[in-house]
Parts: structure tokens; C-alpha cells; sequence
């Protein structure tokens, strides 16, 4: 547990549920139960985040990722949305053709600096410490989650 993965032991008298199940409709419980504990995550770290002026709390997001390696299995992760900088252009000038570009941020490139800390600016961590406290209740959300969907794809 200490690499930030959640491992379930344990699970073997559901091991004929998930023969039952198809393929499809197992990974998609697996999917979803793991998204159900990742937002757990995400909601602890938006209420850690510093604000002043919101923008890092709205673009703490999860995402799931793609797992070649295991078959049926599932990863999701806790992120902070990169920056996707637009460039603007104006044309200023009425003979000359002046061309000024900004590049407008919409998401918070600076959440490394206040997570990791700068050579100037000591670590102030708040994503880290979330997913680490949450981890209890990460678990019992991901196995509710799994027999919840387990339940409604064999009854239903």
C-alpha cells in the first residue's frame, strides 16, 4: 500500500460471480468501481488545495487509465488538469501588421511548485496527503461499488 495502489485480497468466492459475468460487463463494474474510490480521492485533495482563485480546485479531476498489461483489470488516477494554452492574436496598427501572442492558461500549471516545493518555496503537499488519509475509505467505496455491480449484472 505504500506505492499509492489499492490491492483486494480475498475475493475468491466471487471469483464464480465474475465467470458468470461477460467481459464486457465486468470490466465496466471493475471501471466503475474503481472511478467510485478515485473520487473519494479527488473530493479530499479539492477540499485540501489552497485557493485564491478557485482554479486549482475546480481542475483536481480523475481519469482513468488504459492498462494493457492486465487484462480486466482497472487504474484510475488522481490529476491536475494540464495547462492548454491558447494563443491569441491581435493585429495591431493601421499600415503595419503587428502580431502580439498571449497565452491564456485555463488550467493551474503552478500545482507542482506548491505540491513539490521550489528551490525558493518549501513543499506545501495537499495531493498526496488526501490520497494517503482517504485510503480506508477508497477501499470500502471500491469493494462496495464492485458488489454493487456485481449484484445488479447477475440479478439483472
Amino acid at each position: 500500500m505504500s506505492n499509492g495502489s489499492v490491492n483486494i485480497l480475498g475475493l475468491g468466492e466471487l471469483q464464480a460471480d465474475f465467470e458468470r459475468l461477460t467481459r464486457a460487463t465486468g470490466n465496466k463494474v471493475v471501471r466503475d468501481a474503481v472511478m467510485a474510490g478515485a473520487r473519494i480521492a479527488r473530493d479530499k485533495a479539492r477540499a485540501a488545495a489552497p485557493v485564491r482563485t478557485g482554479k486549482l480546485k475546480k481542475n483536481i479531476t480523475v481519469t482513468r487509465l488504459k492498462q494493457a498489461d492486465t487484462p480486466g483489470g482497472a487504474t484510475a488516477g488522481l490529476r491536475v488538469k494540464r495547462p492548454a494554452g491558447k494563443t491569441v492574436r491581435a493585429i495591431k496598427g493601421r499600415g503595419k501588421k503587428k502580431r502580439t501572442r498571449k497565452t491564456d492558461y485555463q488550467s493551474p500549471y503552478y500545482w507542482r511548485f506548491i505540491e513539490f516545493g521550489t528551490s525558493k518555496m518549501p513543499a506545501a503537499p495537499f495531493m498526496r496527503p488526501s490520497w494517503d488519509s482517504s485510503l480506508p475509505q477508497i477501499e470500502k467505496a471500491v469493494t462496495d461499488k464492485l458488489a454493487e455491480g456485481i449484484d445488479s449484472a447477475i440479478t439483472g
